[in-house]
């Protein structure tokens, strides 16, 4: 066995053999990060003969191979790995393709913000030293109706520091229904863990009553935590307390009542004809003490964690210092400012991608649907087997959970190629163009397109049609 292994590595070339048949990459690229790029693919390579997953003829095919790995990282790395795409899932808040888009005008008042300085921690008043997040904390008082705020990085983050800040080595009593998973496998006991915090779980499932939360309370309870289930819904055989008894019992013991809101709605939903979503403004009129929400789900932003509330616990929560560790940077900042003025001015629906993708109706969208079809030959929408759909997608990251919102989708299904190798194909056009199968059909759905898209997805159709039908 070693001397059919010594045997293999024989083919193996060394990492200076490989680099003479690289000079095309070493004029893009610095030699140093060359020659490691190339160690690496050469380690690869070896263990793919380790594991025998690799049978080589000959040095000169290993060559190629390696030649090939080296050249395709360079390109990756020098194109960065960061890609505009076309997200034609439909679904508009897709955690994967970056959760909400932020549209054209967020970036040229970006570009003049952060393209000098910009007074982050400078009171042009006083000429003194400011507080960074007192540029939010207008705007969510006024949204929210809160006493204060503050804004971390995301709103695990800013769960995280609410409960460090007032549980921290004390109990946090919670539903064992609203035990939530959030994306990437995150979930909520792992979070209260890391807080310093001990979970202390009430009632079942489904159903949990006042008297659970009543019964765990005890000289150690730091707070009550609700957690709004914004990715599920229990149904059924179920049963919960209103949120105003739970406050109530929050107050009579003296005990903070925290509530997770997760997407967090700035604007009544059922107004702008789309399912009912718990507002933030509603929650701090019940009286929770502390609430937090998302800053790239519903409310149309950026990344960002936002938690309001009463301005006791608030304070303590900015005076943390675990606050420096996920505060947010000034591009956060500067686009949170600029998306709040959006919901301030005199509009009924406000000037944010995220609504205006949502509120789309179908006849809109078939608009959008003629016009790339409009400079499509027939004979490709014949040969691509091209129809015009109605469909169904979903807000997504966990918002408006169960609701489905009506939207209109390009399908392709052709008897001449697999509908796998046409999401492929589709996903290498520049910009990829990324949609999905369902039922022997690739969906090219256009609730989350631009306008500015349209012409993307007309390219990607006619290059693929053009592409088979010359095979």
């Amino acid at each position: 066995m070693l001397k059919n292994n010594q045997t293999d590595f024989a083919i193996l070339p060394s990492v200076q053999q490989v680099l003479d048949e690289l000079t095309d990459v070493a004029t893009i690229i610095k030699r140093f990060y060359l020659t490691v790029l190339v160690r690496e693919a050469v380690e690869h390579f070896r263990n793919q003969l380790i594991s025998g997953k690799l049978r080589a003829a000959d040095r000169t095919q290993v060559i190629a191979m390696i030649r090939d790995m080296v050249r395709n990282n360079v390109r990756q790395l020098v194109d960065t790995p960061l890609k505009r795409l076309v997200n034609a899932t439909g679904i508009i808040l897709h955690t994967g393709l970056g959760r909400a888009p932020l549209g054209e005008w967020p970036i040229q008042y970006l570009l003049n913000m952060v393209s000098g300085y910009l007074n982050l921690e400078f009171d042009l008043e006083s000429g003194k030293r400011g507080e960074r997040l007192d540029l939010t904390d207008k705007y969510l008082r006024l949204l929210t109706g809160a006493e204060y705020s503050a804004v971390v990085n995301n709103n695990a983050a800013a769960v995280l520091i609410t409960l460090n800040t007032l549980a921290n080595r004390k109990e946090v009593i919670i539903s064992r229904g609203e035990l939530i998973e959030i994306g990437g496998s995150f979930r909520l006991p792992e979070v209260m863990q890391k807080s310093g915090a001990k979970l202390v779980e009430v009632g079942t499932t489904n159903r949990t009553y006042l008297k659970d939360y009543e019964a765990a309370i005890n000289s150690k309870t730091g707070a009550i935590l609700v957690a709004h289930t914004s990715n599920y819904r229990v149904k059924g055989f179920t049963s919960k307390p209103q949120p105003q008894e739970i406050i109530d019992l929050g107050q009579q013991y003296k005990i903070p009542v925290i509530l997770d809101l997760g997407s967090g709605a700035l604007l009544p939903m059922p107004a702008l004809g789309l399912p009912d979503e718990p507002l933030v403004s509603e929650s701090v009129r019940n009286g929770f003490d502390v609430i937090t929400f998302s800053g790239d789900k519903l409310l149309g932003a950026v990344q960002a964690g936002i938690i309001v509330g009463k301005s006791e616990y608030i304070a303590r929560i900015r005076r943390n210092p675990l606050m420096r560790v996920v505060r947010c940077d000034k591009i956060t900042l500067a686009l949170l400012v600029a998306t709040f003025r959006k919901y301030l001015l005199n509009a009924e629906i406000p000037e944010v991608t995220t609504y205006n993708y949502l509120t789309r109706t179908k006849k809109e969208l078939h608009a959008m649907a003629r016009v790339i079809l409009e400079q499509v030959p027939k004979d490709y929408q014949h040969f691509l087997g091209i129809e015009v759909c109605e469909t169904l997608t979903e807000a997504g990251s966990g918002s408006l959970p169960t609701e489905v919102l009506p939207s209109i989708a390009i399908c392709l299904h052709s008897s001449k190629i697999s509908e796998e190798q046409l999401v492929r194909l589709f996903r290498q056009q520049d910009p990829p163009v990324v949609g999905y199968l369902k039922q022997d059909y690739f969906y090219l759905d256009l609730k989350a397109v631009s306008h500015k898209e349209l012409v993307f997805i007309q390219n990607a159709i006619n290059r693929v049609a053009e592409k088979l039908l010359n095979q």
